[in-house]
């Protein structure tokens, strides 16, 4: 009402209001009508009401119709049907014009693989289903469970009274059996979160909108310009690429050196295998495909470190994600092959973009691949193809690139795209990528724990917990181990305190960060993104490189960022810290986007951007485009997000030095609980919230498990192959 006061007035609606004339006129009435149950508030007593302050609504009408006339006409008719007919004067049943038309709600999406599919059949039994007395009669008068109310629709849909009265019956019987069938019976369809975080964030009580006189709203967010001069805030939209700039001369990354001598004989062996390739790199001779595996702590690292210093610059060193790439000192793949992020926008890279690539791998003979287990099939495809663009030689896997991956594939599967040894491949440049994995036919398996070597007891029991763990073997002790680490069971419970949270869904991540933010007693900056299209708005953060449409800041809020901006230096993907600063031009604050987020990162080795803050990189809203068809759709935003929770899939590739763990009540991913604990390098260093012992062994019933053994049996089978040829 208070909008309604403050809005402009037409000459043509103030001429109205003074005549009194209507407003609007039409041909038929619309009635609103809420199926849940709903009374009608009624201000002036009536014999109906006995004076009481609500009244019978149409929907209580129609469940005592009987009442009024229980002649077969009138009991045969669905509330549909009868909601336009009738209305009740005076405890009478009376027929009301033909020009009514319902409005009824609530309405819930028809998609039968939605998570409100229940919901939807409820109110669908509510509409055409003829029922008395109470809504449960139209379900038989059982609990409505998700399961009864889709079971009652789908028996409705095929009884002759549904058939007449459902509009387009069959389609909606269709919909419900073909969704009762496994499609392609494929191992790798999961369980996704259906909404980002910043959806759930918005749906939260919070204080965060600005069109209410609060905190927010009256807050001055220019106080923090003070700690800047006006040359440093005119440097803060392009420091990071000055500062790119000036220390791109480096041409080649030293690595920590590793003494080969200390080398297990799986690792000698893998560094053999590249050290005899290396000085018979000719035109003539054939590239080196190579996969070394092994789970975390058995040397992976030092083969990292060892190979680039033998192949020096001949040698590329990446990973999957920006965090990663920093830990072993590379580049994003992404970045270095010019990928293409999300589900569109995916095109033969031209012009400028194709020098780059060029550029990029100029004298480039041996690109290594770390964390390759969440590469999918669709991007292995992409890295073939600008390999082969980079070289002209399209006749040849990788354009004759040799390549060296190396991870672990108990990991979890990559996200919106099939594993890379799935046997069907969903797109044409999925089987690209299948066909180049499928010419690795070199593995190294390293299975010696260097890690936990010398070390105590209780890390040799945590590695050999997680071994089972992997492979669907979790026995009764491992459980006990475990709920010892539960919060009723840890004796140091306050040092977890600023823990990163780790879960499953995006609910409860964004329900955490929520509670976070509010905790923080400082003003909140809901900030919404700019876009160019409706499309640029609808398209998911996964898209739009990471980039979500509002994003809620405060200060001393823990966040992270979400696009590889300075990767060498740590301003990378995944990369956490703390908010210092939020810089707003003169004349503008929340929703609109800020200057600039001055943020502490935690691993930062790269220059400061003000000699009183050493770890401090101001942050500035980007703009990343989607090609659809012929059209370009961009969206511009900070890319940060809240980090005191992640979702588990966010965390894999992470070290935590503390994690406080929920796994969830179901293995709704495979290897979820795997990765999860996999996080932190010991047992002391995680909270584990309480689980079942059926919950812990969840696994060993899953298919996805058994593919994923398939293919590490493959591996094994090469390994074994590869260990014969080089050793004789």
């Amino acid at each position: 009402m208070k909008t309604v006061g403050e809005r402009d007035y037409a000459a043509q609606e103030t001429m109205h209001q003074l005549l009194s004339l209507k407003l609007h006129s039409s041909s038929f009435n619309v009635i609103p009508v809420s199926l849940n149950g709903s009374r009608k508030i009624s201000n002036v007593p009536s014999a109906e009401n006995d004076g009481i302050c609500t009244s019978n609504s149409l929907l209580d009408h129609y469940a005592y119709r009987d009442q009024y006339d229980n002649s077969a006409e009138v009991m045969n008719l669905n509330f549909i049907q009868f909601a336009p007919k009738f209305k009740v004067v005076s405890s009478k049943l009376t027929k009301m014009l033909e020009n009514i038309i319902p409005k009824v709600f609530p309405t819930y999406s028809s998609n039968p693989r939605g998570p409100n599919f229940a919901l939807y059949c409820k109110y669908q039994l509510l509409r055409y289903k003829p029922w008395l007395r109470t809504q449960s009669n139209a379900w038989c008068d059982v609990e409505a469970t998700s399961e009864v109310l889709i079971n009652c629709w789908q028996e409705f849909l095929q009884s002759p009274y549904g058939q007449n009265h459902v509009p387009q019956w069959l389609e909606k019987l269709e919909a419900i059996v073909l969704s009762q069938v496994e499609p392609d019976n494929d191992p790798f369809e999961q369980d996704i979160n259906t909404r980002e975080e910043w959806m759930i964030l918005s749906d939260l009580d919070t204080p965060f909108d600005n069109s209410e006189p609060n905190q927010e709203s009256t807050h001055d967010w220019h106080e923090d310009r003070h700690h800047y001069t006006d040359q440093q805030m005119g440097e803060m939209p392009t420091w990071i690429r000055v500062m790119k700039d000036q220390n791109s001369n480096v041409t080649y990354q030293e690595y920590e050196v590793s003494d080969i001598n200390s080398f297990s004989e799986m690792q000698r062996l893998a560094f053999n295998i590249v050290e005899s390739h290396f000085p018979n790199n000719s035109p003539e001779q054939q590239p080196l495909h190579l996969i070394i595996i092994g789970l975390a702590g058995t040397g992976k690292s030092y083969l990292i470190n060892a190979i680039p210093n033998l192949l020096r610059e001949k040698c590329q060193v990446s990973a999957t994600t920006g965090k990663a790439s920093y830990n072993v000192s590379g580049v994003p793949i992404h970045s270095l092959l010019k990928l293409p992020v999300g589900s569109k926008g995916c095109k033969d890279l031209t012009g400028q973009a194709l020098c780059t690539l060029q550029e990029n791998l100029n004298g480039i003979d041996y690109i290594l691949i770390d964390e390759y287990s969440m590469l999918g099939q669709a991007t292995f495809g992409w890295i073939d193809k600008p390999c082969k663009q980079a070289t002209g030689s399209h006749d040849k896997i990788l354009g004759g690139k040799s390549m060296i991956l190396i991870g672990d594939t108990g990991q979890l599967p990559p996200v919106a795209d099939k594993p890379l040894n799935h046997s069907k491949p969903s797109s044409d440049v999925g089987e690209q990528g299948y066909q180049a994995y499928s010419m690795f036919d070199k593995v190294v398996k390293l299975t010696v724990n260097q890690r936990v070597q010398g070390t105590c007891p209780e890390q040799v029991q945590f590695r050999e917990l997680l071994s089972r763990l992997r492979i669907g073997q979790s026995t009764f002790q491992d459980w006990r181990l475990l709920l010892t680490r539960q919060p009723s069971n840890v004796s140091n419970l306050n040092e977890f305190e600023y823990a990163t949270r780790l879960f499953y869904s995006n609910e409860q991540v964004a329900k955490y960060n929520h509670d976070e933010l509010n905790q923080l007693q400082h003003p909140v900056a809901c900030i919404n993104a700019r876009h160019s299209s409706s499309s640029a708005k609808n398209a998911s953060s996964d898209d739009m490189s990471g980039l979500e449409t509002v994003v809620f800041l405060a200060k001393t809020a823990k966040v992270m960022l979400t696009m590889n901006l300075w990767s060498h230096v740590g301003v990378c993907n995944g990369a956490t810290g703390t908010v210092r600063h939020i810089i707003y031009d003169n004349g503008h604050r929340p929703p609109n986007l800020p200057l600039a987020v001055i943020v502490e990162f935690d691993n930062y080795r790269g220059p400061g951007f003000i000699d009183s803050q050493p770890s401090c990189v101001p942050i500035c809203p980007v703009t990343v485009s989607l090609q659809s068809g012929n059209s370009l759709h961009e969206r511009q935003q900070l890319p940060l997000r809240l980090a005191w929770a992640l979702t588990i899939h966010k965390s894999q590739g992470l070290t935590l030095p503390k994690a406080w763990i929920d796994i969830g009540k179901t293995e709704k991913s495979p290897d979820i609980t795997y990765v999860a604990l996999s996080r932190v390098q010991n047992l002391s260093s995680c909270v584990i919230e309480p689980m079942s012992f059926e919950r812990l062994t969840a696994l060993k019933s899953s298919r996805n498990l058994t593919f994923r053994l398939q293919e590490e049996e493959r591996l094994d089978h090469l390994a074994q192959a590869t260990a014969i040829a080089f050793n004789h």
